[in-house]
């Protein structure tokens, strides 16, 4: 009578494992991940941190294990422990990395009205980075309209396309200190909004 596949793998190596994975039997990373998930978390644990959340690290984690199991090659000379911890930390260092760098986007979208700061785009072309400026885009229009009078908004829009104050002021038909001063409430407001 043949042992249950479970009962096999359970007795296999870590290297044997492994080798198991790259020859397509998904049941030999189950036993892996059983095996590595306190290494995972040991691993993730130290860069845990507000803004990222400890899942997000573990499974970025588990990612490193997937891919030294593929990856690994016995005749290196490298223990299969040894080249995995490699590997789920590279993989959970990269994620802290992506969102370290996250954070430095201003909050909720917020854009200064400084003169002379350039405006751009994220340069990714990654959906979950497309999808969140999205959503901070939606939260600052929210609050323009929320927050500004509609001739704050008209301002707003003028400034932002290019218009200097003397120009907003022109197509408004106000004072160019009207459109400064209206400027200035505008940042205000929307600080105030953002804080």
């Amino acid at each position: 009578m043949d042992k249950p596949l479970e009962h096999v793998l359970s007795a296999c190596t870590d290297g044997q494992l492994a080798e198991s994975v790259q020859n397509g039997i998904p049941d030999a990373f189950a036993e892996l991940t059983a095996r590595y998930l306190d290494l995972v978390r040991a691993k993730a644990t130290p860069f845990h941190c507000t803004f990222l959340d400890a899942d997000d690290l573990c499974q970025e984690g588990l990612w490193g294990l997937y891919l030294a199991a593929c990856t690994y090659q016995p005749d290196k000379g490298a223990r299969f422990s040894t080249y995995a911890g490699i590997c789920i930390r590279n993989c959970v260092v990269a994620a802290y990395r992506k969102a370290v760098n996250g954070r430095q986007l201003p909050p909720n979208g917020f854009v200064p009205l400084s003169e002379g700061e350039e405006l751009s785009a994220p340069e990714a072309d990654e959906p979950e980075v497309l999808l969140l400026s999205k959503e901070r885009l939606e939260t600052v229009q929210e609050a323009v309209q929320k927050v500004l009078t509609p001739m704050e908004q008209r301002v707003l829009k003028l400034y932002l396309s290019g218009c200097k104050y003397s120009e907003v002021a022109q197509k408004i038909g106000i004072s160019q200190k009207a459109a400064d001063n209206a400027l200035q409430r505008v940042r205000q407001k929307l600080r105030k909004q953002s804080s």
